[in-house]
Order: C-alpha cells, then structure tokens, then sequence
C-alpha cells in the first residue's frame, strides 16, 4: 500500500510539472526554429535521467528497458506522427496537459489517435520485431555525469532559464523511478492497451494501479493548469471536429508504426539507444517541423500552451 501511495505521488508531480513547463515536443521544435533550444534539448535528455536508478535496474532485473532494431517503418510512423502532433498542436503528453486544461477538442485527438492505432494492429500492419533486452555497461555513469555537468553549466550560464530546465529534468527523474514500478504507466500505453481491451478483446484491461497512476498524473496537470491560471474551457468548433479527429487519427497510425508515441520514445526507448527509437524521433522532429511549416501552427503554439515557469 506504501508503495501505491508512493507511485501516485509521483505520478501527481509528473502531471504537475509537465503542465507548468510547457512539456511538449511541438513547442519545443517550434522554439528551436525560433533560435530558443534550451527546451528541446531538456526534452530530449529527459528519460536519461533514468540511469540514476541503475543500481534498482539491475536489482529488479527489470527488463522493460529493450532495444529494437532498425525497420523501415520505424522512422516513417514517427514521421507520420509528427506531421498529426504539428496538426493538434500538442503530442503525446501535452494532448493530456491541454485536456486537463479544459480543452475538449483533445478528447477528439484522443478518440483519432485510438482509432487510428486500432486500424493498423486490427489489419495486422504494426511491425512485429523483436528486442532484446539491455545491457547495462557504462552507458548508465556516462550518462548521468554528462546530465549532471550539462545541468550545472546550464545553471552557471543560463540561470534565467533554470527553471524551465530543472522542472523537465524533474519529469524525466520521476518518470524514470516509476518506470520502476510500472513499465507501462505512461498515457499512450494505456490508451492502447484499454482499446485493445475495448475493442477487439485482444489485450487484458489495464490493471488498477495504471488506472489511478493515469488519475493522479491528471489531476496534477490540473493543478498546474489551475495554479498557472490556465484552466478555461474549450469545446471544439464545428470547424474543428476533423481537424483534431484527423491528426489524432495520423498520431495513432504513427505511434503504431512506431511501436509508441513521443511519451515512451522519449522516456523509455531512447535511453537503451535503440536503433529504433533514434530513427522514430528523428521522424517525430522532421514531421513537426514540416507539419508546422504547412500549417502555419509554429509561431501559435506556445500561446495556445499558455505561460509556462520559463518566464
């Protein structure tokens, strides 16, 4: 019981932290072009804070850090999605930040991005690879030391910014000692295992423990939105029903490609250097980019994520 309560706990701080920030890799693609890399950059090194809990890792033998192959289909589902995340304006876990803002329209995203992950495994298109697992060799020291000197260089040279920095790599510290206690507690895993449930009967129902993980996270991005002010509601105009079911629809087919959205990309897959995952989120950053271009949503993203501590 100790340990669910502990789990919830981390799960609210994550959800909190995530919302204050501004956690997103649209808006921090749209930064960059902007000349601000100082967010994608954080993001993108988050989940290798997880090797400060390397000695757990080996303890537990927790396998859930595996290393997929090169395929084809990687990149392009992570191409795919990020053309849908430049569309909604929001990826995996800021759709859940904005929702828990009061933004209804991500409820279509949500519905798109189920829909669109169901297709794709129901036609048997997903790619069926096989990892294997990790090996823990140095990788693990080098990298925290590399965290931890690239963490006081950004407090000595960019202090105003320390905020924004120390509250990504909080995500990415918390997120890796859940990992810890639940491999699959992050939001896009859920949505797929509870379609699949749902839908085709081919998946067992997640388990309690992800349920109230996923409430806790939620309610904390809540309380970020309420704190910061942001809480409004938004419900989505006529106009923008296909909009929102659209690009969720592509975010689902990319994630299934992909074998995961940005969320476990990120936090999970890129930290054991996956082949797969390097060619994912370099497809995740182009179709951004690119989305972003064609539609004109670049410049609007970060006023629509609101303020976050950065300022």
């Amino acid at each position: 019981m100790f340990a669910v309560v502990i789990a919830l706990a981390i799960a609210a701080v994550i959800g909190y932290t995530a919302q204050v920030t501004g956690l997103c890799m649209v808006r921090g693609v749209s930064d960059w072009v902007r000349g601000r890399r100082l967010r994608l950059t954080a993001i993108l090194m988050a989940g290798f804070w997880i090797y400060l809990f390397t000695p757990l890792i080996a303890y537990h033998d927790r396998s859930f850090l595996a290393v997929y192959p090169f395929h084809w289909s990687i990149p392009l589902g992570g191409f795919v999605f990020g053309i849908g995340s430049a569309i909604n304006g929001a990826c995996s876990i800021s759709t859940a930040t904005r929702l828990s803002s009061g933004d209804l329209r991500m409820l279509l995203t949500m519905f798109g991005w189920l829909a669109g992950w169901l297709l794709l495994i129901v036609a048997d298109i997903e790619p069926d690879l096989r990892s294997t697992p990790y090996q823990l060799g140095l990788l693990p020291w080098f990298s925290v030391s590399s965290l931890v000197l690239v963490s006081a260089l950004v407090y000595w040279k960019f202090r105003y910014r320390w905020r924004l920095w120390s509250g990504i790599m909080l995500v990415g510290i918390f997120a890796g000692a859940l990992f810890l206690y639940e491999p699959a507690w992050s939001p896009s895993d859920f949505v797929r295992d509870a379609g699949l449930n749902l839908m085709t009967g081919t998946s067992p129902p997640p388990s309690l423990s992800r349920v109230l993980i996923l409430v806790a996270m939620v309610l904390g991005m809540a309380a970020g939105a309420w704190r910061f002010g942001r809480f409004r509601w938004v419900l989505p105009a006529f106009g923008e029903t296909g909009k929102h079911l659209g690009s969720g629809l592509l975010m689902g087919v990319g994630a299934a490609l992909a074998l995961g959205g940005n969320d476990f990309q990120l936090l999970l897959a890129l930290p054991a250097l996956s082949p797969a995952s390097l060619s994912a989120l370099i497809g995740m950053l182009a179709g951004i980019w690119l989305g972003a271009r064609l539609t004109g949503t670049g410049q609007s993203v970060t006023t629509r994520n609101g303020p976050s501590i950065e300022r």
